[in-house]
């Protein structure tokens, strides 16, 4: 399992989880581009971060340059 979690003015806090690691990286890059937050991908088996999700995964569609 595959928790997303978001980071807060208080704190990272989790946000979901998902089976497959694609999946919640997909979820977590919608989550930021939308709102703008940090998200980290950890996997429940080793406790261990997977994944920093940032805004400079947010890419414009090439028709909007």
């Amino acid at each position: 399992m595959f928790i997303i979690e978001a980071l807060h003015p208080e704190g990272w806090r989790p946000q979901g989880s998902f089976q497959q690691e694609y999946w919640a990286y997909l979820e977590a890059q919608t989550r930021c581009c939308s709102d703008g937050r940090n998200f980290r991908i950890i996997d429940s088996r080793s406790h261990q971060v997977v994944s920093l999700v940032n805004t400079s995964s947010c890419r414009l569609s090439p028709a909007i340059r």
